[in-house]
């Protein structure tokens, strides 16, 4: 942890960069500090000045209904959302009032609307009877139905509300001692039990995901359960632990917000293994199963385990590739492999140009891309010039990395799809199609080589995950960007007045997944676009157009005499800037205040798009 020097020498250069003016830079150390664990006093003032140097921050509404004291962390978890581009605005409801919090109508939790609940409860605090021997069958049972009550009311009353609840931790003192652990009627048992059910309530309620505290607690340490701030305050978290917490929220709020990144950027010398390749040669790198190359091998498990998750692994080196390709294919203890890389960049060149290229070749914007490398230089090469890109630095000591980014959370999501467990092989498809585009004759050929069969589907369970998530991460050909959390799309596909349709593509280099999403409201004279959104891997294909010709054709089946759609621009969206007017769309007056245009389609007219020919409509 930073001393009082430090923090002061730290002050001073972010004071000094405010004053030239440089907001960027300061906003980059302020983040920096924020991971890296500042001193918990220092937050309040770390929150301040990222308020002043966020740009584009997210705001999001976040209630905390508590059986305990939380008001503590309200800086702490301040700073780290602005560290992640979110801004919370925070309502605490009254101490212990769950039921009259979310039940009662007119509550103060109901008039301030949250976009987020989070349940910050204790075992302990609404079963008092737990330390009890053996417990009680129906104490437990109406204690099951309290918790079914309580998240059923948020599910009705907060439609849109993503809940997080905390799971249950075991006290450390039980009655029954070392043999606890191994009684059915245990403490333990029975914190097994409440979990099992929080569990099964997540499952049916889209919204509720549930906050692992025994995760968080281990984090903690000693700072979890502290006796003198509980007996004296109700609070039973120490600052240590209240940081911890804040982090998981921000990781969560971070999803929820649509900030999820995409790709880890990755570096290699002393980053993938210890050691400079080109002076040290491949059987001289520090990797393999003594320290310090266990840490390195331990890091490339969890960048291994990313990619599964469906986050993009790209390289971004000043390096021989040569050399580079044979340490990967002989190292008797490299993990990762050539293949695992969806893009890479293996030169002397610029590292920022570099990365420019990859987030062209991937066509993702720069704020998809975190960088990792070990070089301070090079990170403020990077940060400086693309100041959407996140940078990490290796830490001075190998045995930290493994872990670095889980800890700090860019990554997290709130779903899982099928498509996220193959991303990496789906860019690697991207990179052969243009490979393709670039030897074809004409824009034509390369369309009908392509063999495209898209699907429509009338969205389901199944899809719900991937659906929710497309709204929630799709920006460049975005025509709205509304984001829809999974909850509030399985809201969507339960309204009469709402058509919901997501659009799967096949080709010759393999199945995309579900690559599109349009939401519609249905109207008697006309259907309103709400949403009309499409992977950016798919861009430049004509899936668009074919799109936009089958949602038309469902309108006028169903009697509707135009299709009206706006287009809300953003800082990311301007590939989808031209696409209505490209297909017929007339603007229907000028920009309101925020360059907001509406477009309508007559669907009685000769100007409404077709399928191109190129594309085969799958059953």
């Amino acid at each position: 942890m930073a001393g009082s020097g430090d923090s002061r020498t730290f002050k001073e250069s972010v004071q000094a960069l405010l004053a030239d003016g440089d907001k960027a830079a300061a906003h980059r150390l302020l983040v920096e500090r924020c991971f890296a664990g500042a001193p918990t006093h220092e937050y309040r003032w770390l929150a301040d000045r990222m308020a002043e140097t966020s740009v584009d921050a997210v705001t999001l509404k976040v209630a905390f209904l508590s059986t305990y004291t939380v008001e503590p962390l309200r800086e702490l978890l301040r700073a780290l959302a602005l560290a992640h581009g979110v801004t919370v605005e925070f309502y605490f409801g009254g101490f212990g009032q769950l039921e009259q919090e979310v039940l009662k109508p007119g509550s103060g939790l109901a008039a301030f609307e949250p976009d987020a609940v989070v349940l910050a409860w204790r075992l302990e605090d609404l079963l008092p009877g737990l330390s009890g021997v053996g417990g009680r069958g129906d104490e437990d049972s109406e204690l099951e139905a309290r918790l079914a009550a309580l998240l059923d009311g948020l599910a009705d009353g907060y439609r849109g509300s993503t809940v997080l609840a905390h799971t249950f931790d075991c006290p450390a003192a039980v009655p029954l001692g070392v043999i606890d652990y191994e009684q059915p009627a245990g403490v333990r048992a029975r914190v097994e039990r409440f979990n099992a059910v929080l569990r099964q309530c997540a499952e049916s309620r889209p919204a509720l995901h549930l906050v692992d505290t025994e995760r968080v607690a281990r984090r903690a340490g000693a700072a979890w359960f502290q006796p003198r701030h509980w007996y004296s305050a109700r609070a039973p978290h120490g600052p240590a632990a209240l940081l911890e917490l804040s982090r998981e929220y921000a990781a969560y709020l971070r999803a929820l917000a649509g900030r999820t990144a995409k790709v880890v950027m990755l570096d290699l010398d002393n980053t993938l293994w210890g050691g400079v390749l080109g002076e040290d040669g491949a059987d001289g790198v520090e990797l393999g199963p003594d320290y310090p190359g266990n840490a390195f091998v331990a890091f490339q498990q969890e960048l291994k385990e990313l990619a599964a998750r469906g986050v993009l692994l790209v390289l971004n080196s000043k390096n021989n590739e040569e050399e580079v390709r044979g340490l990967f294919a002989s190292h008797p203890h490299m993990l990762l492999g050539w293949d695992d890389f969806a893009a890479t960049r293996v030169n002397w060149q610029d590292k920022a140009i570099n990365t420019e290229e990859l987030a062209d070749e991937l066509s993702l914007g720069l704020d998809s891309f975190v960088f990792v490398d070990d070089s301070p230089y090079e990170l403020e090469v990077v940060g400086s010039r693309l100041p959407g890109v996140s940078t990490v630095q290796v830490p001075a000591d190998p045995a930290e990395l493994p872990g670095l980014l889980s800890r700090r959370g860019y990554f997290e999501s709130l779903s899982f799809s099928a498509e996220d467990s193959r991303r990496g092989e789906l860019y690697r498809a991207e990179g052969e199609r243009k490979t393709l585009r670039g030897s074809s004759h004409s824009l034509d050929d390369f369309y009908r080589s392509l063999n495209m069969r898209l699907r429509v589907h009338e969205v389901g369970e199944g899809e719900l995950a991937r659906v929710a998530q497309l709204t929630q991460k799709t920006n460049q050909f975005n025509m709205t960007t509304r984001r829809y959390s999974e909850a509030e799309t399985a809201l969507l596909l339960n309204d009469d007045a709402t058509v919901v349709r997501a659009y799967s593509l096949v080709d010759r280099f393999g199945d995309s997944g579900i690559v599109s999403v349009v939401i519609a409201r249905k109207g008697a004279e006309a259907w309103e676009l709400d949403s009309f959104l499409m992977s950016c891997r798919v861009i430049g294909r004509t899936v668009e157009t074919a799109i936009l010709a089958l949602i038309a054709d469902e309108a006028r089946a169903a009697s509707a005499g135009a299709l009206v759609g706006d287009f809300l621009p953003t800082k990311k969206n301007a590939p989808a800037s031209g696409v209505y007017e490209a297909h017929g769309f007339v603007e229907n007056g000028g920009a309101d205040s925020e360059g907001g245009r509406r477009w309508s389609l007559d669907l009685g007219g000769d100007s409404a798009p077709r399928v191109p020919a190129w594309i085969e409509i799958a059953d």
